[in-house]
């Protein structure tokens, strides 16, 4: 089975290492993948401090800018910035883009839990955006536990929780995790080879709608992302209504009164 006209909910464009990965790359890998439409961010290594993080972001938003009917923008943030992570979130939102992107264990090792973040998602729930939190269960700040937790804190917000909890062993227990709050999505990448316990599993647990196909590319390859979604389908038996579910309409259906969404996500 393939896909097509697949919704990324998470790539990256920008300066990855010293080369740059450009709109131009962006959209003919898109293309190659049958990708009609993809959320990018800036790739969050080597931001350290406010300059780089704005920079970051201002490439994000020209890219959206540039090709809006392709691509819907998240910035870069830390709270560790204070009163500038609070105002480069509105300014970003002001300028074209929709969401958040937090990664709390490279920029910072921050908590979840504060008054910068507790500004920021007042500001998420009261604008409509949407946040993506980078999740590890050998973190301290960013396990899928203290994700759910600041959801049940800030329940109007929606929350992308990343890539399973990056744990081969222990990514089928992230659906009984998030089961009960419903304000928290699942993103596919980075995630175990386990298709069974991403795809089938995970949507047994909570139905069709809150598990999204991610793809963290370009370092992370798509191809093999949504291979594994193909394995899920023809291998473990994954319902094809639910495979197409997660490769668009659940993206849809999340987006919806999102700021900054210029034109019909319908295809």
């Amino acid at each position: 089975m393939t896909f097509d006209d697949v919704f990324d909910i998470h790539s990256h464009i920008g300066v990855y290492r010293g080369k740059e990965y450009s709109l131009q790359d962006a959209l003919g890998r898109m293309d190659r993948n049958r990708i009609s439409r993809a959320v990018v961010c800036p790739f969050v290594t080597g931001l350290l401090d406010r300059e780089d993080f704005r920079r970051a972001n201002d490439y994000v938003i020209r890219a959206v800018k540039a090709c809006p009917e392709r691509l819907v923008g998240m910035c870069a943030l830390t709270p560790v910035h204070g009163t500038f992570a609070v105002e480069e979130f509105r300014r970003c939102v002001d300028l074209g883009l929709s969401g958040i992107k937090l990664h709390p264990d490279k920029h910072g090792a921050y908590s979840l839990v504060g008054p910068v973040m507790e500004q920021l998602m007042q500001m998420v729930e009261s604008t409509g955006a949407f946040v993506f939190i980078h999740s590890d269960f050998s973190s301290k700040v960013c396990s899928p536990y203290e994700i759910v937790a600041l959801a049940r804190a800030f329940p109007r917000a929606k929350i992308l929780l990343g890539h399973f909890g990056l744990d081969q062993e222990l990514c089928g227990r992230v659906p009984s995790i998030v089961e009960h709050v419903s304000n928290v999505y699942l993103d596919t990448s980075q995630t175990a080879d386990h298709p069974e316990a991403i795809f089938v599993s995970s949507t047994a647990k909570l139905g069709t709608g809150r598990v999204l196909f991610g793809s963290d590319a370009p370092v992370i390859s798509p191809e093999v992302n949504l291979k594994k979604l193909e394995v899920a389908v023809e291998v473990f038996h994954l319902a094809p209504n639910i495979a197409e579910a997660i490769v668009r309409k659940n993206a849809v259906q999340l987006l919806s009164g999102v700021p900054n969404i210029r034109v019909s996500l319908t295809p």
